[in-house]
C-alpha cells in the first residue's frame, strides 16, 4: 500500500498544528505569554535562608545527631557540620572551638560504633509538645522528636529510642538559626 505525498504532508501538517497547541496551559486565546520562568535557579531546600523555624530546628538537629564514629573525632564534628543552621552563642562556640571538643559528652557506645564501622543517622520532626508561640515572634521554642538509626557496616540497621529535644530558634536577617538545644 502506497501513500500519496499529499496524504503524508497533510498528516505532518495536522501533527504540527496539534503539537503547537500543547505548549499553552494558561487558557488564554493565544496571547503567547506563559507563567513559567527561564531562570533555572537551583533552590537548595536545606539552605538556611529558605527554611522556616521548624525546618531549621529539624535540619539542624538531624545534622547534630548524625555521626560517623569511624571518621569523626567526637560528636563535636557533627555540631561543626551543623554550623550553617546555628546562630548566637551556639555558633560562636563552634567558631571559637579551634578543632577541640565543644563540651559535648561522648556517647557510651561511641567506641563500639567506631570499631565496627557503624554510622548513625537521625530523623527529626516537630513534637506535639511544642509550646504555642505568638505570631511574629523572632525567637521561638520548638520541641523536636528525633530517632537515630545505627547503620551497621554489614548492611543491617538498628533504630534507637526516640528522644525529644527542646530547641530555641531565632530569626536573623539571613533566616532562622538554632541558638540552643537541650535534651528533654
Amino acid at each position: 500500500m502506497r501513500m500519496s505525498k499529499k496524504v503524508v504532508i497533510a498528516g505532518l501538517l495536522a501533527a504540527t498544528a496539534a503539537l503547537a497547541g500543547c505548549g499553552s496551559s494558561n487558557g488564554d486565546a493565544g496571547d503567547g505569554e506563559h507563567g513559567g520562568s527561564d531562570d533555572h535557579v537551583h533552590i537548595d531546600p536545606y539552605d538556611p535562608a529558605h527554611l522556616d523555624e521548624v525546618g531549621t530546628a529539624t535540619t539542624a538537629m538531624e545534622t547534630i545527631l548524625s555521626w560517623q564514629p569511624a571518621v569523626d573525632e567526637s560528636k563535636s564534628d557533627a555540631l561543626r557540620r551543623a554550623r550553617p543552621w546555628l546562630g548566637g552563642d551556639l555558633a560562636a562556640t563552634v567558631d571559637n572551638d579551634n578543632g577541640g571538643a565543644t563540651g559535648i559528652r561522648p556517647d557510651r557506645d561511641w567506641s563500639a560504633w567506631k570499631e565496627s564501622g557503624d554510622a548513625l543517622t537521625a530523623s527529626c520532626t516537630k513534637a506535639e509538645s511544642t509550646p504555642a508561640a505568638p505570631e511574629g515572634m523572632r525567637t521561638v521554642v520548638i520541641d523536636v522528636s528525633c530517632r537515630q538509626t545505627v547503620l551497621h557496616a554489614a548492611g543491617s540497621s538498628t533504630n534507637l529510642a526516640a528522644q525529644t529535644w527542646r530547641t530555641t530558634i531565632t530569626r536573623t536577617d539571613d533566616g532562622w538559626r538554632l541558638t540552643d538545644y537541650r535534651y528533654q
